[in-house]
Formats: structure tokens, sequence, C-alpha cells
């Protein structure tokens, strides 16, 4: 990796920002940028300025995909700030839309065009202190964040994921790692699919939970990923509003890299399939908060 969090500067992508230790809250300067082995994402700084160019300023220039931006007149932006709600402080809103919006190749349903896409991620670019929050063969990675999925929002029969763990690079980079696939029989499923695998079609469900009671609840999520095919191992603890536990999971032995990638990184957002059930010309939105990626397995900061 040739730097840690903790010997990096604001020389990379992200700010870089001491650690205020367990004697005190952080500050607001503190949840966003590095705080020991933690990189923070949070909605906190987005006010003062453009929300992409936010997002980037932490996550690395591309971090921010939204094709469907330029398909409206005029356009609309489907990552949004939003203010705090009493329960989360400022956050982040994702905007779908059926069924105009439109995956990274632009081509419409209309078209041809099949699935539509708008996601948060690491960026690819190399170099700078986003390089150390990109996992490789045999490290672990904690990821933490909050998320509220909008009331009302309808899941496509095929798939709807809202998080996704994708490899950057390689032969084998076109299938997700992990995935959360909310689906419309009412639950929300942890799919998993192993490495050498060109698609989808092989995935294996890790655990699932019930929607009933869950849209409009922010749920608190922390995903630990050791990236190995030999020792790879995925916990995962998904609390309710209220912080009861509403999914566990941990397994050992799974394949968790992806051969011949470069780094494997996280994404968050709503990214689906066309369908006829979903809702159509109606606004949905899922909204994420705290956003914390971790170096390790003991995360420095919450990020909140």
């Amino acid at each position: 990796m040739g730097r840690t969090p903790r010997d990096a500067t604001a020389s990379g992508n992200a700010s870089s920002v001491s650690n205020p230790g367990l004697g005190g809250a952080p500050t607001a300067d503190a949840l966003v940028g590095v705080v020991g082995n933690t990189l923070c994402l949070n909605a906190v700084d987005a006010a003062r300025r453009d929300v992409y160019q936010h997002i980037e300023s932490i996550l690395g220039k591309g971090a921010v995909e939204a094709p469907s931006d330029a398909q409206y007149t005029p356009p609309r932006k489907h990552v949004l700030l939003k203010a705090g709600d009493g329960i989360v402080g400022p956050h982040f809103a994702i905007l779908a839309i059926e069924p105009t919006d439109v995956n990274q190749d632009m081509v419409p349903m209309l078209k041809g065009g099949d699935r539509s896409r708008t996601e948060i991620k690491i960026a690819p670019s190399k170099g700078g202190i986003l390089d150390a929050f990109k996992a490789h063969a045999s490290d672990t990675l904690v990821y933490a964040w909050r998320f509220r999925i909008a009331p009302g929002m309808k899941f496509s029969p095929s798939f709807t994921h809202i998080h996704q763990i994708k490899a950057y690079g390689g032969t084998f980079s076109d299938p997700p790692l992990i995935t959360f696939t909310p689906l419309a029989n009412g639950s929300m499923e942890v799919r998993h699919v192993g490495d050498s695998r060109k698609d989808s079609s092989t995935s294996k469900t890790l655990g699932s939970m019930s929607l009933n009671g869950i849209p409009g609840q922010w749920l608190d999520v922390r995903e630990e990923i050791t990236y190995s095919n030999s020792v790879g191992r995925y916990q995962l603890v998904i609390r309710d509003q209220a912080g009861a536990v509403v999914l566990e999971i941990d397994k050992n032995g799974l394949e968790t890299w992806r051969t011949s990638a470069d780094h494997m990184r996280p994404k968050w957002g709503i990214y689906r399939r066309h369908h006829p059930s979903l809702n159509q010309h109606t606004d949905d939105y899922v909204y994420f908060a705290n956003f914390a990626i971790t170096r390790g397995s003991q995360p420095d900061s919450t990020c909140r």
C-alpha cells in the first residue's frame, strides 16, 4: 500500500483531521475526511457547496454515478442533500424515477435499456490517501452507515441493489461480490457471488430480513469483510431504529476476493432493473447517512 491512514496527510483527495479521541465528541470537521484509520463521509459540509463536489472531495473524482441527471429538462440531480430529521443530521437522498432513469450506457428503456443506476462509491483514481481504503487481498475492512427506505417504494422482482461490494479491474469485475437486495416479496436478501464468475446467476443468499415495518426507519449497518479466497469472512449486523438486531450474518470460508482485481470497494445507492411493477413516474428515495470506511476491524471513529 505504501502508507497507512495514520501516516497520511491531506495530500490526497480526502481531508485529514486529527482523531478527537475518547475524551469528547468529535467536532463537525472531524466528521468528514480521515479520522485515524477511518474515512468519514457525511452531508455536514454539503450545505456549503455542491453536493457532488462535496462527495468527490472525500471519495475522489468520479465517486458519484448519476447518469440520469441529464435525462431531464432541466437536469435533475439524483443525489441530494436533506436536512436533519431529528434522528440523523444532514444526510444524502438517492433518487430513482421509473421508467425514465438510465444506466451508465445512457440507453433509455424505450430504446432497449433494461436498468438504471445512481450510486456513490470510492472512486477508482489512484494515488493519495484513498488508496488506503481500497481493499486488496488479505485486507480486512469495516463499512458502517445508516440508511432509510422511503415508505411506498416498490422493488423489482428481478433486482434492486441498494448496496454493493464490487471489484475494480480484472476479469471478474462485472458481478458484485455482495449486494443488499430488497425484493417485491417484502424481504431484503444479502447475496454473495463467488470468485471467477462472469455474472450473478450463481449468487447465493447469505441471509434475509423482512421489510415489514422497515420503510421509514433508519437502519444501522456494520459490515466487516476479510478479503480472501482461502480465509474469507463476511460479518454483518443490521439494527433497526430502536437498536434491535434485524439481521446478523457471520460466514467463514467464503470467496471474498476477485482474481486479478485491482481492488474491491463499496457502493451505495439504487441500482435496479426496469419493471412495470415499480412505481411509475414517481420519485423513489433511499436515504443514507454517516458513511464510515475503516482499514482494519477497530474503527477510530463512528463518523457521527
